[in-house]
């Protein structure tokens, strides 16, 4: 019997427990044969980013994703520059160049929305009549649901921007994560007992949660190589109490910690908005207010042990 290669294809912007249930599915429908491969073939950049270049927005930067991918055990990552011309191809073309003609799929398994080629109109039935003329059997693999919501990356973009970070936690299985490197910024902060690492997003199109001051870790990946974990609070914003900047900021105090880190690359993983954005008449209303927040944020780690 020739060998099982058995697929899927997808973004997989986030790498969420939908994705790993589907990833799930795949395993157990491998065990049923001997010496079979698991593939998945992903995208770089994401699709959405050349569909709509002005109006996507990410879970993860690009790439990172593939970094997630690669993690997972028994399965062989392909990626897959996506452009303008690919774009183009009918999901006939699709399976028969990409996935019989190059990767030899013999099964092909599709997530519970996923839709492929030109336009992307296509249904289940046809995708799997399709696969039947290139021998490929085309599974629709379960949804995951949590509290009675499937799981995407649409909901959770829907979360993330709407501040609620524990439910996109949970359907991430992990906090959301911020990449970006510390840069110089205005020091107000450190003149009112506060210092900060102000981060720039690695990628500009990463999901922010709504402006105000959360409970964060802030992953410190040293030029050794080593990382290490602080508790942190963090804020982003435009600084209305400064009079507004044009973009919003990302500013992280890091609890009991007092290092220069200036172009370090850091990850920020937010847990909890503990204050929304709020406008102070002067800088010493500002400091009270951090003292406060402080003060939540040691209250909240202190209470979420896990952390």
């Amino acid at each position: 019997m020739d060998q099982k290669v058995i697929a899927t294809i997808g973004a997989f912007d986030g790498v969420h427990l939908g994705h790993q249930a589907l990833f799930a599915q795949m395993r157990d429908y491998a065990a049923r044969y001997e010496d079979a491969r698991l593939v998945i073939l992903t995208f770089v950049p994401y699709p959405a980013d050349v569909l709509r270049p002005h109006g996507s927005q990410h879970i993860d930067p690009p790439h990172r994703h593939l970094e997630r991918l690669a993690e997972l055990e028994g399965f062989e990552v392909v990626p897959m520059v996506f452009s303008a011309e690919l774009a183009t191809h009918s999901a006939e073309t699709f399976i028969r160049e990409v996935l019989h003609e190059q990767l030899h799929v013999t099964d092909l398994f599709l997530g519970y929305d996923n839709r492929f080629g030109a336009g992307a109109k296509l249904a289940y039935e046809d995708y799997k009549a399709l696969g039947a003329l290139y021998g490929m059997e085309v599974i629709q693999a379960d949804s995951l649901s949590l509290s009675g919501e499937i799981v995407s990356s649409t909901a959770i973009k829907s979360l993330i921007r709407s501040g609620e970070m524990r439910e996109a936690h949970r359907a991430l299985g992990r906090p959301h994560a911020i990449y970006g490197t510390v840069v110089a910024g205005q020091k107000l902060g450190r003149r009112l007992g506060y210092p900060t690492a102000n981060v720039q997003r690695e990628d500009a199109d990463q999901l922010l949660p709504p402006d105000g001051v959360y409970a964060c870790d802030l992953e410190l990946l040293r030029p050794t190589g080593r990382s290490e974990q602080h508790h942190a609070m963090l804020y982003i914003g435009k600084r209305p109490t400064l009079g507004g900047e044009l973009e919003r900021t990302i500013e992280v105090h890091i609890l009991d910690f007092d290092e220069m880190i200036y172009g370090m690359e850091v990850i920020v993983h937010i847990f909890e908005q503990l204050h929304p954005e709020h406008r102070f008449a002067s800088t010493e209303e500002l400091r009270s207010a951090l003292e406060t927040y402080e003060q939540d944020t040691r209250r909240y780690f202190a209470e979420n042990t896990r952390y």
